[in-house]
């Protein structure tokens, strides 16, 4: 074995790299790097502009029931309206009824028993009648405040459907009255003045 070639081997094993390749290591670093950073850079990208396009399509669906809720609301409002109409003209009917009443009262005591009873019924309606109107424009009041300023969670969309559809069924229900009332008064103006009329 040589000795003294020995150490010349692990002089040239130590050597420092040559320019090319210390010049292509630093290259190959520098693009992988660069790589790496574009990777990382498209990722975030998507990551960010699928979070923008959720939160776009929650705001759209957010409008689109904020505009059905304005739009029932809009449409409760014309029926208690009309249901109003309705029972201001039931209440001058009443009026009239029992203006009627005072004067058959003279006339015929069981004409006076019948007639008192359907005066009682239509006073319970209107009253009936009163509550539901001035439930509805309570609930129409919170639920357009609810509409307008929905808070830091937004729009609960389960409690803004139950909400619409109890006030739907609410004017239902008051439209159903106020056609019963109209009714028993006019049938009652009918024989009220019927009677007035009989000697």
């Amino acid at each position: 074995m040589n000795v003294s070639a020995a150490p010349w081997g692990r002089r040239r094993a130590l050597a420092p790299p040559s320019l090319r390749g210390a010049l292509f290591l630093a290259f190959s670093t520098f693009l992988c790097g660069a790589v790496l950073a574009g990777l990382l850079f498209v990722g975030i990208w998507r990551h960010t502009a699928g979070e923008q396009a959720q939160t776009e399509a929650a705001r759209q669906h957010d409008r689109q029931r904020l505009l059905l809720a304005q739009g029932t609301v809009e449409r409760l409002k014309a029926q208690l309206a009309r249901d109003e109409v309705a029972l201001a003209q039931a209440r001058r009917r009443a009026a009239q009824d029992a203006a009627v009443l005072d004067r058959a009262r003279a006339s015929s005591r069981d004409l006076t028993r019948s007639i008192s009873r359907t005066l009682q019924v239509l006073i319970q309606t209107e009253s009936t009648l009163a509550t539901q109107s001035a439930t509805i424009q309570s609930e129409l009041r919170a639920l357009e405040g609810y509409a307008n300023h929905p808070g830091p969670t937004g729009l609960d969309a389960g409690y803004l459907g139950a909400q619409i559809d109890y006030l739907l069924r609410s004017a239902a229900a008051a439209s159903s009255t106020a056609a019963s009332l109209v009714r028993s008064s006019r049938g009652a103006a009918t024989s009220f003045s019927g009677s007035a009329e009989s000697p």
